[in-house]
């Protein structure tokens, strides 16, 4: 009898658990949270304070628009934004846009990001296509894009893969992974090649996130070089990815089979030859 009590005490509870999600705080705790300087701290405090009524917290959470962290900034970015004051966040934030602060462009540009605005879209992509701009504020640009998700955010994006800042473009391809209905992936594959091998990583990733759509828009090519990927690039990591991608993809069997079987059995790596297995088994045959 304790046992059946004691579960059903626990489901209960369990069951309840959603009901506090952003419910709870106060005005304390978020001081506290912010206080404590903890990035996850002040990130729990804001989500748990989504539905807390609180002006005067405003003033307390507008200050962290420019916390060194990207997290918070975008975090307190949805709160702000959860209390009507998108118009005038678009307003400020747009302006530093266009001033000469790398930092203030950057930190705006995450914010915005944050708030998913598509009225950001224009700003944000002139920003990102400037290459007189840091590179810092447009990787923050290009990432902003992504979180809006807008596909009219595409030819931007497509740009800045050409970016000479590897940073650009890694930001770049990851974001083109946050477009709705993203429906060219093979804009990923010239970058398999790219000299800086987070770049590399994110244009697997976008490959691979795009799963069947790769191969019906001309996945040829993109699988051929994503078997070079796995049996000639230096870093296993690369490697690990493009073994998984290819199994994601579920590419021809007569295609990527024997750079998978190559891999699954030659590679140094132990976890390439363990993901090059496994992926063997989800190829189209």
């Amino acid at each position: 009898m304790r046992t059946v009590k004691l579960f059903l005490i626990t489901a209960l509870i369990v069951a309840a658990s959603p009901a506090l999600a952003g419910r709870g705080s106060s005005p304390g705790a978020i001081s506290s949270a912010i206080n404590s300087g903890s990035v996850d701290a002040i990130q729990a405090e804001l989500e748990r304070s989504e539905h807390l009524v609180c002006p005067s917290c405003v003033k307390m959470v507008r200050p962290l628009l420019d916390h060194p962290d990207r997290r918070v900034r975008q975090v307190a970015a949805w709160w702000l934004g959860r209390r009507g004051l998108q118009n005038d966040l678009y307003d400020t934030m747009n302006a530093r846009l266009l001033g000469n602060d790398p930092v203030a462009a950057r930190n705006a540009a995450d914010v915005l990001g944050g708030l998913r605005l598509r009225l950001a879209l224009q700003p944000l992509g002139k920003l990102l296509v400037d290459g007189s701009r840091s590179a810092e504020a447009r990787g923050a640009a290009a990432r902003a894009l992504g979180a809006i998700g807008d596909p009219a955010a595409l030819p931007s994006l497509s740009k800045a893969l050409e970016a000479p800042e590897a940073s650009v473009r890694a930001a770049a391809l990851e974001s083109l992974r946050g477009l709705r209905n993203f429906q060219e992936p093979g804009l990923a594959v010239p970058l398999l090649s790219d000299a800086d091998e987070e770049v590399r990583v994110q244009a697997i990733y976008t490959l691979g996130a795009s799963r069947s759509r790769v191969m019906a828009s001309g996945g040829e090519t993109a699988v051929r070089a994503l078997a070079a990927v796995l049996t000639g690039d230096p870093s296993a990591r690369v490697r690990k990815k493009a073994a998984w991608a290819l199994g994601e993809i579920g590419a021809p069997v007569g295609l990527a089979g024997p750079a998978l079987s190559q891999a699954a059995s030659q590679d140094p790596d132990s976890l390439v030859r363990s993901l090059a297995s496994a992926a063997q088994g989800r190829l189209a045959r």
